[in-house]
């Protein structure tokens, strides 16, 4: 079966054909652009399609999966919230794309799901969670994102929005307010994005992975302790109420040399002491990846 993977971020969007056969995947062609500088609904949609018909190359494609940064309805319709772009809230995403595709000569089934969720789902299919039932994913980077898996299925929720672990309520400051209308929540505090702004003010180079390099640095070790620290209670959160198999931690922080282990040693002071010797804290086996195989297999996803 061939299908494709697209992953809609607010810097860039990459699609990928993807091939399955029984229990494989593998990556036949990949195509990465820019995100248009207006995010506006029509040029987002023009790009993604033309991405599609780029890397099918000319051959009969069964389906193409979108990975979305913000929320969607149950249905798996409607985007409902997305910060990051203008025009593609409260907005049937499919029902723009489908059209375009179909005038390239393209009408395959089409899905999306949050592109945390796709994450998740391709490190089961074929990454780190391959042979897991109970695991999170969390996406490091911008802001933070999760993808959850429970009893083998992904963990969706009554009105389509769980998982959402970077809106988890860490701190009770009224100023650490959050793109998606609410405040202290984990991803204000704990995602690279936090951390470069903290940087900026001190003089340090707003850049996470300079910043890692640079923790001799009194100012830099602060930002990103104070940015751990909160993500090991995150985590710690996580882990009392779902009890998972492990933590696999993917996204751009997630690169960082070692930051699994100091992920997981600030973690376990947090945790009833049952449940320490269980944890599991990786990286992602596929990386920036994952979310394209992810988004590719979600029409094998049971609902």
């Amino acid at each position: 079966m061939l299908s494709v993977g697209v992953d809609l971020g607010g810097h860039t969007i990459s699609a990928a054909l993807v091939e399955r056969k029984g229990e494989t995947a593998r990556m036949l062609s990949r195509a990465d652009r820019e995100t248009p500088g207006s995010r506006g609904l029509d040029e987002v949609v023009q790009i993604i399609a033309g991405m599609v018909d780029e890397v099918s190359q000319g051959r009969q494609i069964s389906f193409v999966g979108i990975g979305i940064p913000g929320f969607l309805d149950k249905t798996r319709r409607k985007i409902t919230r997305l910060t990051n772009f203008s025009g593609l809230e409260n907005v049937y995403f499919l029902e723009h794309l489908a059209p375009v595709l179909n005038r390239r000569g393209l009408s395959p089934l089409i899905g999306m799901e949050n592109d945390a969720n796709c994450s998740a789902v391709g490190e089961a299919f074929c990454g780190a969670a391959k042979g897991c039932r109970d695991f999170i994913v969390l996406t490091l980077g911008t802001g933070i994102g999760s993808g959850i898996f429970v009893n083998g299925g992904l963990l969706t929720g009554a009105h389509g929005m769980a998982g959402e672990s970077g809106h988890m309520t860490i701190s009770g400051k009224s100023d650490m307010s959050c793109g998606c209308g609410s405040v202290g929540h984990l991803e204000t505090i704990a995602s690279a994005d936090y951390i470069e702004r903290g940087a900026r003010q001190e003089g340090l180079p707003p850049n996470f992975r300079l910043l890692w390099n640079m923790r001799d640095d009194k100012r830099a070790d602060a930002l990103i302790s104070n940015a751990l620290d909160a993500l090991a209670g995150g985590i710690a959160s996580l882990v009392v109420v779902l009890d998972p198999e492990k933590i696999i931690l993917s996204g751009g922080m997630s690169k960082a040399e070692g930051l699994a282990e100091e992920v997981r040693a600030r973690t376990l002071r947090w945790l009833p002491l049952p449940l320490r010797e269980q944890l599991r804290i990786e990286a992602s086996a596929l990386g920036t990846e994952a979310a394209l195989y992810g988004a590719a297999s979600i029409s094998m996803l049971e609902r």
